[in-house]
């Protein structure tokens, strides 16, 4: 089949709240989309994706459980979809890693995501690694995280709050991995995908509570360490590695590549 026929992208991740409204996106813009199932990966070999010219990687885990860890989730998956990209000839893989990660990482998660973004460059596959901070939705993780601690009335901040966030709306993402399926302009780049806004985390806590009738309860770091184990506290392990890790992103990067007006984020 020749390149010229490979009008399709797969996308991993489909039914997550960036997969489903990236290929809503994609879909309205004419680019048709192969959602790539789990199960897809269980089967065996011989599955191709011969129609595909990029995969949009955005499998990913946050938090370990029994059944799942770092490494089989987000480094042995990775390596399976190289595998099929080079058995389909996808040239282009696009694969969401997470903001702070580097050779340096010491969480678990950021770690396995650095493995995979390694397995990615050396693939001589053409890349882009997206490093994104928050990305703020409808349905986007953390408004709904906010949303059900308003709904009881007392929003938890861990820590002082004096940390930054770089929030980026969905829409923004959603037109710069369009772009980068395309455009020359992202290969081979690891950028990071965040908001030109820079806010403190408590300011964000604040802005999104608005009027509502909603008490702000700060948790010490350490007692909130603690109290992640907690099924019931809102943030798990790694969203306090992210938070406290006061990670900055490189917004400008973004800008000049994308050459897009972003929206700013600055409550959910």
């Amino acid at each position: 089949m020749g390149m010229s026929l490979k009008r399709s992208v797969a996308i991993s991740g489909s039914t997550g709240f960036v997969g489903k409204n990236l290929q809503r996106f994609l879909i309205k813009n004419k680019v048709k989309c192969i959602p790539v199932l789990r199960s897809f990966f269980q089967e065996t070999r011989s599955l191709l994706l011969s129609e595909c010219f990029c995969f949009v990687h955005l499998v990913g885990l946050g938090n370990e459980t029994k059944n799942q860890s770092f490494e089989e989730v987000n480094v042995e998956l990775t390596k399976r979809i190289i595998d099929i990209c080079k058995r389909s000839k996808i040239k282009k893989i696009i694969y969401f890693s997470g903001l702070g990660v580097s050779s340096k990482s010491t969480s678990n998660y950021f770690i396995s995501k650095f493995k995979a973004e390694r397995l990615i460059i050396k693939s001589e596959l053409d890349y882009t690694i997206f490093r994104p901070s928050y990305i703020i939705g409808k349905d986007d993780y953390l408004t709904r995280n906010f949303k059900k601690q308003i709904q009881k009335k007392e929003i938890i901040i861990p820590g002082t709050g004096n940390y930054i966030i770089q929030p980026i709306s969905i829409n923004d993402v959603c037109s710069v991995v369009h772009l980068a399926i395309h455009s020359r302009s992202f290969s081979k780049k690891i950028i990071d995908l965040v908001g030109p806004e820079k806010i403190l985390f408590k300011q964000f806590v604040k802005n999104s509570i608005r009027n509502q009738n909603t008490t702000i309860k700060k948790i010490p770091l350490k007692k909130s360490l603690i109290q992640v184990s907690d099924k019931k506290f809102p943030y798990g392990n790694e969203d306090l590695n992210i938070l406290f890790g006061n990670f900055e992103g490189n917004h400008e990067k973004l800008r000049k590549i994308s050459k897009i007006e972003f929206t700013k984020v600055t409550s959910v």
